[in-house]
């Protein structure tokens, strides 16, 4: 019985187990397989070689190159972004340059995942955050990002293109989902602003419906608040 549920062999032509990339690019496009082997695991890590998540890749990439086309019409906006688009943008540009660096292409793409979603669900189209994706996806998927490139009225190849440079204050995250513990066990999540002193969160979660709730007649003997971290309560 094996944990992966079958055995684990090295690719090797004599054993007749070599997986044909043709085959799979047939099917799914060659970007959808490069960036299938980039989600697999961290680079360093050997990885047995399984294609069911491929399907998911592939649906990432039709649901990208949908934010630019409407009912099969090229349909991007010039307006102007919203600050929460620009924050979704500006996170992914942060996160993909330091995954590059590090050599981590498996948590880039998922971090593309997160904020597609984020874009998709708002319905966004607009050039300003779509064209830096685009470039940010180019290492990942180039023959779909050379084509959305030049649609989006490029001459020079995507390869050429200036890397995107995050904005740091678009990166802060303004709340934090704190979890809030009863004597060391977790009972319960918070969502405050991160501009909140530790005074003012403290009697916010004193007054919590929740916590009146767990506590069940006990005395609160102390909260103890750790930024960004963790909420404990003492009874």
């Amino acid at each position: 019985e094996y944990i992966c549920g079958w055995a684990v062999e090295k690719m090797r032509k004599s054993m007749f187990n070599v997986v044909n990339p043709d085959t799979i690019c047939d099917t799914y496009g060659a970007d959808t397989l490069r960036m299938y082997e980039m989600f697999l695991g961290p680079l360093e890590q050997s990885k047995p070689w399984d294609t069911n998540g491929i399907d998911g890749v592939h649906r990432f990439l039709k649901r990208f190159w949908r934010l630019f086309y409407k009912d099969g019409v090229f349909s991007v906006s010039q307006e102007k972004a919203t600050p929460a688009e620009l924050k979704v943008l500006h996170k992914l540009i942060k996160k993909v340059q330091e995954d590059i660096e590090n050599f981590s292409f498996n948590t880039s793409v998922s971090a593309f995942m997160i904020a597609l979603n984020e874009l998709y669900d708002s319905g966004c189209n607009k050039k300003e955050i779509l064209e830096p994706m685009v470039i940010l996806l180019s290492p990942f998927a180039p023959h779909m990002a050379e084509e959305l490139w030049h649609k989006l009225g490029n001459i020079t190849s995507v390869s050429q293109a200036k890397f995107p440079e995050y904005i740091h204050e678009y990166t802060i995250e303004d709340s934090f989902e704190y979890p809030v513990s009863f004597n060391g066990k977790l009972r319960y999540k918070l969502t405050l602003s991160n501009s909140m002193t530790s005074q003012e969160i403290e009697k916010i979660v004193r007054e919590h419906e929740n916590t009146q709730k767990y506590l069940s007649g006990a005395i609160v003997k102390k909260v103890i608040v750790v930024p960004k971290k963790i909420i404990n309560i003492v009874c």
